[in-house]
């Protein structure tokens, strides 16, 4: 697969003719799944040279609607990582900016998707719309199509539970603490990464030595504060674990992530690590002693391993 995040020469790589689609896929999740799936799918059924994914380098309303941009499922180097997963021959990174969001939907198809990836295919999803201000609808694609000789594939709906999988439900879901139904929709865990950083080791005070972890991306999102069983994965192996994301009301009054690593001995300071969100055993609440917070946390421990026990993502 070629990863591009230069405005370069992408006939080498796209041929004569290529199967593309567009989008932010933000997480990745099923319904982008299905789009990517049927992309691949058709390059393969009428004998294109290539399939491409054109996505973002940032989220397309931090440039037109700043107040507007949601937190990020999925950072760049995140997203790029899912995207390895699959049979693409191109990656295409297009830097956002207010130039490129001025674009109406036609410039932007002669431009951007036929002048420069030969495009023949173009695989959308069934709520897609670009160029300036949203104008393009999938009807007016469909006669650019028409006139500019290219098919237009449009991909129904994934759905989970009867509702519509979308990146927008995905993230009320996880600030809500629901990682659970979150993580079936993006189809794998929900995760961050972290650097691990020096604490005040109150934790170990009380036998559960903590990692303080500090989340590099601004953009990225963090499930609501709260108690959760999670997988660690570090550079020395993956370990079970619990997590709070919180104030530590009981110990110390302050926010941050802290992770109690199962079963590990060792110097992480200044890694990072990835926290993989199972689930959510409880809401975080401030303890009347330090003895009833450890108790608190034997039990919390207990039940994440069985939670970590079973079939997971």
């Amino acid at each position: 697969m070629k990863f591009s995040d230069k405005a370069e020469d992408l006939s080498a790589f796209t041929g004569p003719s290529s199967a593309v689609t567009i989008g932010v896929f933000d997480g990745v999740h099923l319904g982008h799944r299905k789009v990517i799936s049927r992309l691949i799918r058709t390059r393969r059924e009428i004998g294109l040279s290539s399939a491409v994914l054109v996505t973002f380098d940032r989220h397309p309303l931090s440039v037109t609607h700043p107040d507007k941009a949601p937190p990020l499922l999925t950072t760049l180097e995140e997203k790029k990582g899912i995207l390895r997963e699959f049979d693409l021959d191109v990656v295409v990174i297009d830097r956002f900016n207010p130039g490129y969001a001025a674009l109406n939907y036609t410039e932007f198809i002669r431009e951007k998707l036929l002048g420069r990836l030969n495009m023949s295919h173009l695989v959308v999803g069934y709520d897609f719309r670009f160029g300036k201000d949203r104008t393009g609808s999938l009807e007016m694609i469909r006669e650019q199509g028409m006139r500019s000789s290219f098919e237009v594939t449009v991909v129904p709906p994934a759905y989970v539970g009867g509702q519509i999988v979308s990146s927008t439900r995905i993230r009320e879901q996880l600030l809500r603490g629901d990682t659970e139904m979150a993580s079936e929709r993006l189809t794998r865990d929900y995760f961050f990464d972290a650097e691990v950083v020096r604490g005040e080791s109150i934790g170990r005070q009380i036998s559960f030595p903590t990692a303080n972890l500090v989340v590099k991306e601004s953009s990225k999102l963090i499930p609501r504060s709260g108690v959760y069983a999670v997988m660690v994965e570090t550079e020395g192996g993956r370990y079970g674990g619990m997590m709070n994301i919180g104030t530590a009301p009981t110990i110390k009054n302050t926010g941050g992530i802290e992770v109690h690593i199962f079963d590990f001995s060792g110097d992480l300071y200044g890694s990072t690590i990835r926290v993989y969100c199972r689930k959510n055993l409880r809401e975080e609440k401030k303890f009347a002693s330090r003895d009833q917070l450890r108790e608190q946390l034997e039990t919390d421990a207990r039940r994440a391993r069985r939670v970590l026990a079973m079939p997971g993502r």
